[in-house]
Parts: C-alpha cells; structure tokens; sequence
C-alpha cells in the first residue's frame, strides 16, 4: 500500500475552494508544464524540487500542469476586486486565478503571468508525494485574488546584516505565500547598507576588514531575483533621524548646528553639508531601484524642532519626486503637511505600546533623562499622524508594532526545550510578549477605522528588527509561523478564524525547513 504525505493547507486562505479527496496528477516523481511564461516555470520547477523532491520539465503537449494566461477577467468575477495602492513597477496586473484539479490534469487559468504565478505557488502548497513517486492534490477548484495591492515585508538589514543569499531566501519564503514588496531598511544609525558612491566613507569596511553592505551589483542582483518572484524591492534611506553612521563618517554633516544633547544627531535643513548629503543620497537609492516608491524613513526625529523637521522632510519629499518616484514614509512624515495622495504614510505606533517615559527612565542612567523626554514628545502627538494623512486623502499602509513587528517576544512556551533560551533572548524587551494566536486576530480595515474614520489603506505590511538577531536562525525564529498571518490578513478577502488557520499551517514546517529556516518558532499547541 502507498504511502504519502499529507498536503499542506493553502495559506493565503483563498478566495473561494471546493476540494475533496486527493487525486493523482503525475508519477515518476515529476510533473510536466506547458503554457507558463518562462520565468513561472523555472521557479515552479525549483520550487516543488526544494520542497518535493520532484522534477518539473516542460513539454509541448499532454502536460500535466496545464497554465492558460488569457482568461477573460469576468471569469474571475466572484472574487471582490483589490483595493489599495499598487507598489509595482508596472501597476494593475490583475492576480487573480483558477485552479481546477482533477486526476491527471492541473488547469491553471489567469487573465496574465503574475495570476499564473499565484496560481502556481498555490500548487505547489498542496501538493504531496507518495513512496512511489506518484504526485497527489485535492481534487476541485480553487478561485482565488487578493484583497490588498500592497503586501509586504519591512527587513532590518542594518541592525543585522543578511547577506545577499540569505535575502534571496527571504523572499524564496515570501513569494510562497504571496507577498509582491520587499521594504529593506538599509540605513539607520548603526550602519549603512548600500554602497555609496557620493560618500564612500558610508559603507567603510569594518576593524576586522569584512564588508557588510551590497554592492551596487548585489543589490540589483537582488532586485532581479526579487522581481522573478513578483516581488518588488522598495529601498530606504533613513532621513533626518537614525543618521548616527553617517554623523560619524562625515562630521561636517553638522553644519555647526547647536544640538539640543550631545549624542542627538539629526540633518538640519539649515546645514549645507546635510542638504547636499540628502540629495545625493536620496539619488542614489532612486537609481538602485526600479519600483515607483522610495522610503524617506522620517521616523523618531528625536530633538529636532517641528519647523526644521517639516522643512528637511519638505526638502527630501521634493527630491524624491524630482527623481520620478512616490513617497512612502513613516507616520511621522504626516507632521509636515506636505504628503499627497500619490505618496504612502506607514503606521507603526500601535495603540497598546504607548512610550512611557517614566518606566524608560528607570532602566537608563540620569544623563539620558532628556533624550526620554524628547522621544516621549514625539510619541505623544503620534495619534494625530493617521488623521492628518486622512483628512490629506494619504493612503495608509498598516504596519502597527503591536501586531506587525514580528521582533516582538513570544509568549507562548516552546515544545522543544532547546527553543526556550531563544525564547528568552529573541525580540525587542520593551514590547510585551504576544501569543501567536494574538498576533492573528486583528483586521486591516477595522484598524484603519478606528485610527481615523475614511482611511484608505493602501495594504499591509509586517517588519522584522535586527536589535536582538546573531543569525539566520534567529530571524526564522521570529518570522515563523507569524509570516504567514500576515500573508492571510493582506491577501484573504473574507475574515478567517484562528483555528481554521493553524490547521492549514500545520502541514507548512517542512516547507519552512526545506527553504532553510529549520529555527522555526514551535510553539507548545
């Protein structure tokens, strides 16, 4: 008698599905594919090799994957239309798709190539493979398209540095479950992550003569295999704030600006030197890029008054459209009044994590007491940041820290033993721990309401920070089982329920551990 594994539950929850018992499409331990672009059909053949052990091969005819791209988009009508704003190159390819799978045969319709592509990584979820090579999927139709335009994923890349493998691997996961934007955070006070050619001395090399920063041909290495999967890589350049690194590789970036605490470091719009500094740099990581949007961070301007803060972001906004490109920016970027509805405002200051100030001053020696006091000022005036981008007409990305970040600390137990000391070390200490299950039970709509009534919600978008990561293993720790929520709340147009959702995730472990994030979080139920 054959056995076989079981398949795993289709995560993104689709649209609609009705599927029954398994059916045989393909033996031999292959499958054959005929009518995908070439690209789709060179991921798909990696893609069930990596997690199947199977070979794909395409043929002229008698495949046993059959892709259609030119449906007629009305065969797709049941599937509510997406809404949001569109972070790709070329916007408005409609995603949507069929699949109809009965013994022998895999039908994948789609009005284009990226609905084929959405298409094939749902195969590729549920497939399974007996010992006999003989290849099984549930047997019916599965319509599906996505409800958000924007799905996305925020990489620290400076706190901790990922090489240009481990990022491929990151987005080998994120395409898997549908996600099309990759936010890499390249700059922060703690390093600067994309060559620069303007100013070398901001991707110096380190004491020990290792470099740890993309060449410009890494990087559009990296665009490349982003843009294969749909992805589309959304580059940023942390400004005013977060500018420690760069302060320390240019002093004269100063200016001969009075600052109000000696380890404060901001760009003045006042300082020549951090105006030029800007331009040049917001210059550069247009051109490393070739989405429509580039991330001006603006976050956390600690220090730094209202008027010089709306001036320098007035200042880098009008750069960046002199580049040809849109605006995402952190909530914070709303104080300037300058964002339009062609540009992006991205909430993270989640409502339970309100800064306090005085449990702050209790960990931290005296002499940093009125650095507190400044980034309590700017946390207290953050909950008229949505507002004042709605009241603008600013589409919204939600991207709350209090279920979005996904540095924040588990507080389930682990079922591996081993696991509990990553447990205990792994995420930003100042959040609160959060359930798995927690993590999920949000919505993206209700969120954006009860921010400011008539928000426009461009999409979602989850962040994963480096302060805490040593590795690679780290990061699947704290990416995994979460991802995939949040993979469901930006894609899946009906609200799904915990319990539905954990038992389509059962089956997905052993293809987190085929791509490489064995370290995967094992929570104890």
């Amino acid at each position: 008698m054959r056995t076989r594994t079981e398949p795993a539950g289709l995560v993104p929850a689709p649209a609609e599905q009705h599927t029954g018992a398994l059916v045989r499409i393909g033996s031999g331990g292959r499958l054959t594919l005929s009518g995908a672009a070439p690209e789709a059909a060179d991921w798909f053949a990696w893609a069930v090799g990596v997690l199947h052990g199977l070979r794909a091969e395409p043929v002229l005819e008698g495949a046993d994957v059959l892709v259609s791209t030119e449906a007629e988009p009305a065969e797709f009508a049941p599937v509510a239309p997406v809404t949001g704003v569109d972070p790709r190159p070329e916007p408005g390819a409609d995603e949507r798709h069929r699949l109809t799978v009965s013994e022998g045969l895999v039908r994948l319709s789609s009005a284009g190539v990226e609905g084929a592509f959405r298409a094939l990584t749902s195969l590729v979820q549920i497939i399974s493979v007996d010992d006999e090579g003989g290849v099984w999927a549930p047997g019916g139709v599965i319509t599906d398209g996505p409800r958000y335009a924007w799905r996305s994923l925020s990489l620290d890349v400076v706190r901790h540095y990922f090489t240009p493998d481990e990022v491929r691997r990151v987005i080998d996961l994120m395409a898997l479950y549908k996600f099309n934007a990759l936010h890499l955070h390249l700059t922060d006070s703690e390093g600067w992550r994309l060559e620069s050619r303007a100013w070398p001395g901001l991707t110096r090399p380190r004491a020990d003569g290792t470099r740890e920063y993309y060449t410009r041909e890494e990087f559009a290495d990296l665009v490349a295999h982003a843009a294969r999967c749909h992805i589309t890589v959304i580059p940023e350049v942390d400004l005013p704030g977060h500018t420690r690194w760069a302060f320390d590789a240019y002093p004269e970036l100063a200016g001969g600006i009075e600052y109000p605490h000696p380890r404060l470091r901001y760009l003045h719009p006042d300082s020549e030197a951090a105006r030029r500094f800007a331009g040049d740099v917001i210059a550069e990581f247009a051109e490393a890029a070739p989405g429509p949007f580039l991330h001006l961070g603006g976050d956390e301007p600690f220090g730094m008054g209202h008027e010089d803060y709306a001036a320098f972001v007035r200042l880098t906004h009008q750069w960046v459209r002199e580049q040809g490109k849109r605006v995402v920016g952190w909530q914070e970027t709303a104080r300037a009044g300058v964002l339009g509805g062609e540009d992006v405002l991205q909430y993270w200051i989640g409502a339970p994590d309100e800064f306090d100030p005085e449990a702050i001053k209790k960990s931290v020696p005296e002499e940093y007491h009125p650095l507190v006091d400044q980034a309590a000022e700017t946390f207290r005036i953050s909950p008229a940041d949505v507002p004042a981008a709605t009241e603008a007409g600013v589409p919204v990305l939600i991207s709350s820290n209090s279920r979005l970040y996904l540095d924040r600390p588990y507080a389930d137990a682990c079922a591996d033993p081993v696991q509990e000391g990553d447990r205990g070390r792994l995420g930003l200490p100042a959040y609160p721990p959060i359930t798995v299950e927690d993590s999920f039970g949000w919505d993206p709509a209700e969120t954006a309401e009860g921010l400011a009534p008539g928000t426009v919600v461009a999409g979602v978008e989850a962040a994963i920070w480096g302060e805490t990561l040593t590795g690679f293993g780290d990061l699947a720790f704290l990416l995994l089982p979460r991802l995939p929520g949040v993979a469901e709340k930006a894609w899946t147009h009906p609200r799904t329920e915990w319990k539905d959702h954990r038992a389509r995730l059962n089956g997905h472990p052993p293809l987190w551990n085929a791509l490489g994030f064995e370290n995967h979080f094992r929570p104890e139920s």
